[in-house]
């Protein structure tokens, strides 16, 4: 199939592997998907495989690895088992190229918790060399487009759509998340030529912007095609760190 102790982990965590996989989709509303959902993205086995990296390579990157394998899909709606491999090398250098480093350490453990709990992800860190961090990440995935259900803590009843393939430049998805802070998702480009690498292949993408109220996040913006799904993300700090994802499908 095609693709943390400190603050910034299970943020990293919870966008990295919003992944994945064209109609007319006028008769649904702006926050429902149609399309065909027998794909080559969403059979269950397929693997990803994410490069994580800032705009500055530090050494403390070869230090996490990630993995995610569909393990279920129910018409579309697919199931993710992510487990996010990491250590003290790979903390201590995030922690220090977002300047959370002088913190508290009772509020950075406030804020991680408040990450954890909002998304489900549980974390081992017995084996400081070998810490790790793990979480099951529902999707809609078709051939119209993406939704996830993570936003709205794991709430089936609302899908918050990532893209529809058909969007155009300017297109809004817009929610409110059980906090009550409203998400904004607009569709900021769409490629008319074969413009971006993908690995050694240039591809047509959508670059989807989200922007909400959030301590550390800025802006995350979402890179999708409509045949290999959501192939980057680039996560912007509110320090003006820049973080980029790239994802691959690992048959």
């Amino acid at each position: 199939m095609k693709t943390f102790q400190n603050i910034f982990i299970p943020v990293v965590v919870c966008c990295m592997f919003i992944f994945f996989a064209c109609n007319d989709t006028s008769v649904l509303g702006p926050n429902e998907i149609g399309g065909e959902t027998n794909l080559e993205l969403t059979k269950v086995g397929g693997e990803f495989v994410a490069n994580f990296y800032s705009e500055t390579w530090n050494p403390g990157f070869d230090h996490q690895k990630d993995t995610a394998i569909t393990t279920k899909n129910d018409n579309g709606v697919i199931n993710i088992h992510v487990r996010s491999g990491f250590d003290s090398v790979f903390i201590n250098m995030i922690d220090s190229l977002l300047g959370t480093k002088d913190l508290p350490k009772d509020i950075k453990s406030a804020m991680v918790d408040k990450y954890l709990k909002k998304y489900g992800v549980t974390i081992d860190t017995n084996n400081k060399a070998k810490m790790h961090a793990e979480f099951d990440l529902k999707m809609k995935v078709t051939s119209e487009g993406i939704q996830e259900y993570m936003t709205s803590g794991g709430d089936m009843s609302k899908p918050y759509t990532i893209i529809k393939y058909s969007a155009n430049v300017g297109d809004k998805y817009e929610f409110t998340d059980p906090d009550g802070v409203k998400i904004t998702r607009t569709v900021v480009s769409k490629s008319t030529t074969d413009d971006y690498y993908m690995g050694f292949w240039l591809i047509k993408v959508l670059k989807i912007e989200q922007t909400k109220e959030d301590p550390i996040i800025d802006k995350i913006t979402y890179i999708t095609n409509h045949k290999y799904g959501l192939v980057g993300v680039i996560l912007q700090t509110k320090n003006g760190q820049v973080f980029r994802l790239g994802i691959f499908t690992h048959n």
